[in-house]
This record gives structure tokens, sequence and C-alpha cells, in this order.
């Protein structure tokens, strides 16, 4: 193995922790090493490309300059004196690196610019040369998107003499057009266990996607705990049967899974060494069945003579709504409360408010009882109920994120609550402008180009899927404007009813086409055309093999 890196920067102690967090982890997989660390994976630097091949970038950095020649590396040695104890054993235990004298041969500078105001937050420069590698930005965030693209520079010499590295000789100069680029992962309908998470995380930071949104309760489950409600994961979380593809048949088998506040714990530090945010969801006061299954008071016990829920066994947009009550207000207030001491490093919390049905409130004396009390219609008091967990979120520091149907709630949300528009049908314009008029930013999540569980090819050959037709190019195609909107970036929704085949499946569904997201994210209009990027994510194949990523259809 060889790899070099000369002078390290100095790096302040509040600094220190995560910066190591990172470089451990993006040098752990140098090689067989690698394996002392499990969980992390392979390499995220050993890139088997042709040689031959200049530059097959994904996302596209914004300015290229493509120098004559190459830089061959040999080596495995490095120079960090200013660098701390933990770091340096971290580079003899993990890599079987040996110190180098300072400049004494090609390696790879890391500089922190801080107060440098002509960087953006997540940009970078990156100069391969002759004199070696140096890598600058304003952020950590910077340095390491800088390194997600120094390791698809990297050619392993596997056919020369003592192995090594080639890489061409560039200077790049990069930043993102968005600042949110991610995948949403539904984990109630079919679960997804930490170990699949975090291979989805790992495989979204290797194309700078940088938020992660995390459904994790439905009508068909109820996936993470909470102390004071504890029959949200004793019952809450088992189901008798599932839903069998797309007959009215179940299967059943009982279905019991969630997540343990280890686990929980577990992701969130892999999130935070890849440098992506995560957004936890709790749906209400829609697809809520799960929940009333736990806690049956908590929904509209008085709108039915017969009143025994279950946790859903089928898919689909279900009758069961939390009652308006002060009570289900509460219990809301708890859980979100529950939820941001869980995630703490998490800006934003979601709150669904879509597909709400009003069916039950209208059967229910009680609810009618509150809809008076609050002078607003029965279809309002999902406003209401939304806006006064908005405001408790508010409260905690935590901005709200809801689906597009809630602008039609009648309910008041704080300005800083994000719009996720996702009906695309209703028109991105149109639910743009209302955004706008509500003082809201947006979330592209069009279902017509970033719904990832449609299929992908015409033969439906191979995993199952929803329905619908969304291949490569009409992700690539995907919009970035909505109206008079401020667009906080894009994201790719992985519903999971019918991706029920582990984590091959999940990759197959969301690989290439998050690479898709991932260059129209970092790229938006200035992106190039999509045979261009078709032909460079071709270069890339062997990426997919080496993370053992499950490539669905180019």
């Amino acid at each position: 193995m060889a790899f070099l890196i000369g002078p390290l920067y100095s790096i302040s102690a509040r600094r220190s922790r995560r910066y190591l967090a990172v470089l451990s982890w993006l040098l752990c997989h140098l090689g067989a090493r690698a394996a002392k660390f499990g969980d992390l994976g392979a390499s995220l630097l050993q890139v088997k490309a042709d040689p031959h091949d200049t530059l097959s970038l994904i996302p596209q950095p914004k300015t290229v300059r493509v120098r004559t020649g190459r830089l061959e590396l040999h080596e495995l040695r490095y120079d960090a004196p200013s660098a701390p104890p933990a770091l340096r054993a971290a580079l003899g235990d993990v890599l079987g690196a040996t110190p180098g004298a300072s400049g004494a041969a090609a390696g790879l500078r890391l500089m922190l610019q801080e107060e440098a105001e002509d960087f953006h937050p997540e940009g970078y420069r990156l100069n391969v040369s002759e004199e070696g590698i140096a890598l600058e930005a304003s952020t950590e965030h910077g340095l390491f998107n800088g390194l997600m693209t120094l390791r698809q520079l990297m050619v392993h010499r596997a056919d020369s003499e003592g192995g090594g590295w080639s890489l061409q000789k560039v200077e790049i100069e990069d930043a993102p057009e968005f600042a949110w680029r991610g995948l949403m992962l539904d984990v109630s309908r079919h679960f997804f266990s930490p170990t699949a998470v975090k291979h989805l995380l790992k495989t979204m930071a290797l194309f700078k996607m940088n938020h992660f949104h995390w459904h994790l309760t439905d009508d068909q489950g109820w996936r993470f705990p909470v102390a004071k409600y504890p029959n949200l994961i004793r019952l809450g979380a088992h189901r008798r049967a599932t839903q069998q593809g797309h007959s009215s048949a179940t299967d059943g088998r009982p279905y019991n899974h969630s997540y343990t506040e280890e686990e929980i714990h577990e992701v969130l530090s892999l999130a935070e060494s890849l440098y992506i945010e995560v957004v936890p969801e709790f749906d209400i006061p829609g697809h809520s069945q799960a929940l009333i299954a736990s806690y049956p008071e908590m929904g509209n016990a008085d709108s039915a003579a017969r009143w025994s829920p279950e946790v859903a066994t089928h898919f689909g947009a279900l009758q069961y709504t939390l009652s308006p009550s002060e009570r289900s207000v509460n219990f809301t207030k708890d859980v979100l409360s529950e939820m941001a001491q869980l995630f703490q490093a998490s800006p934003y919390v979601h709150i669904g408010g879509d597909e709400v049905p009003t069916a039950q409130w209208e059967h229910s004396p009680s609810a009618m009882a509150v809809a008076r009390k609050e002078h607003v219609s029965l279809k309002r008091l999902e406003g209401m109920m939304l806006g006064k967990a908005a405001e408790h979120l508010h409260g905690l520091g935590r901005k709200a994120v809801v689906w597009d149907d809630a602008m039609e709630s009648g309910g008041h949300l704080p300005d800083d609550a994000v719009v996720m528009i996702w009906r695309s049908w209703e028109g991105l314009e149109k639910l743009g402008n209302r955004a706008f008029a509500q003082g809201h930013s947006v979330v592209l999540a069009p279902q017509a180009y970033t719904y990832l569980d449609q299929w992908q090819d015409r033969t439906h050959s191979h995993f199952d899927a929803i329905g619908g037709f969304l291949p490569l190019s009409t992700v690539y195609a995907s919009p970035t404007h909505a109206g008079r909107a401020h667009v906080l970036g894009i994201q790719g929704q992985l519903w999971s009813e019918y991706i029920r085949e582990g984590s091959r499946n999940l990759d197959y569904m969301a690989w290439p086409r998050g690479c898709a997201l991932a260059e129209v994210g970092w790229s938006g209009e200035g992106r190039g055309r999509f045979r261009d990027f078709r032909q460079r994510l071709a270069k890339r194949l062997e990426d997919f093999k080496l993370y053992d990523i499950n490539l669905g259809e180019m």
C-alpha cells in the first residue's frame, strides 16, 4: 500500500474530535487493516479505474483545469508535527505508516482557512501538481468534500511494481449550488437494520450528499424508543402480518422490528463523521395507526362503536388519525421532546402533515367539540395540531419540516418551518409560490422525479416496485425551481412498501439514481448533459463493486 500525507494543519482542541473521526474514517479504509474497523466497510480512497482515463467525477466540479502529466505516489509516509497525539496514533495503528521528514517527498497538505471569505462553507480547492496534493477550505466540511473528490481522482496502480497511486495533475475549485442534497428512507413499512442504514449513509457520502431523512413512524410500525411511552415499541413496532406484494393477501408472519437508543446513537455518530445531517420524522396527525394501536386513547375512540386498532398489515393512506384533544397534543409534544433529545445534533425534525383523513373526526363528538372551541373546520384541525407541534419544536431550538399538504391545513407554522414539495401533479410553481406566500423555504421532493420506489426499467425483471416508471434520465432532469420559493435543495424518497428484500434491494432502488440527484443538488441548472453524466458514471462502476453496492439500471 502506498499513500503519502504531508504537513497537516494545526487543529484546535474543540475541533480535534470531529476532525479525527473524519480522517480516521477515511484513512482506515486504505487496505486490509480496515477489517479492524468492522462496520465502517471498505476504503473510500481505494479506486480502481482505467489509468488512461483523466477525470470521471460525480458530482462534476464547477471548475476543473487539467494539466499535462500525472502525479505518482509510492511510499506511505507522513509529516504531522502539529496533529494531536490521537491522530498520529491513528496514522500508525490504522495505516502502519512511518513518519517522514518534513518536505521529503510529495504528499497531501490540508489547509483550513477559517478566515477566508471567498470560500463557500462546503467549498474547497484541490491542487494536484508535481509538488504533491494541496487541499484547502474554510470549514472541515469543505475539506471533507475535497477528500471525496480526491478519492475519485486516485487510481490504484496494481499493475506496477510495488503498487502505488496515480493521479491526474489538476486544479479544482468547487462548491455546491444547494445546501440540502439528500435521501429519505422509510423504515416503517419495511425495516432496515443499523448496518443497512450505515451502508446507505456511507454511499451517500461518496457523492457528497449531506441530508438523511429518516422516516421512523407510520401506520405499519413505530421504530424508535420513547421512554415515557414504552408501548410505542412494545406494541407499535409489532404487526401480525404484512401485505404480500400488490395483492390484498398477507403473509401471516409476525413482523417486529425497532431501533434501540444505542443503535440510533451509532448511526448518528457515523452520520456526523460523514457531515450528514439526520432529519428524523414523526408523522402526524395522519399515518398514526401504529401509534394509536399502542395508545388507543390518543385516537378518536368515540368515532366508532367498536375500537380495537392494530398496527396496519396493509399499505396505503389509512383512516386512523390522532385525536385533536389536549391529551393527544401533549402526547405529541412529549414525543417531540424526546426525539429532539435523542437526535441532539439535528436542526430539523419532520412532523409529516401529509394525507390526513377527516372521516374519524367527522364521527367523533369530542373532535367536533374541539373544532367548535377553536373556531376551525374539521379539516383545519390538522393545521391546529401541526402548528402546536411546530411551535413546540421552535421552542426546543429546532425547525419543523412538513410535507406540502400541510400548507392547505389552515394552521400557522413558524417562518423557519420548511416545506417538502412532493405532489408534482399539483405543479411545482403553484406549490412553491404558496410556500413563498406563507414565508417558508422548500426542499424539492417531487414524486415525478425523486420517488425512487418506482420502476427504473421497462422489463420489471429485478426487484418489485410500487409502480410508475422513473429511469435514470428522468431523475437527472429533476427541476431545481419552484415558483418564487427559496429552494434549499433536493431529496430522493425511498418509500419501502415494496423494498422488502433487504439492503441489496435498497441499493438497487437508490443507486445510481441517487448519483443523479447528488449531481442535480450539487450543480443545479449548471449540470451538464445526461449523456456526459452517464459516461462519467460508467467510469465509476468499479467503485460500486469495491463498496459492495448492488447497482440498479444505467
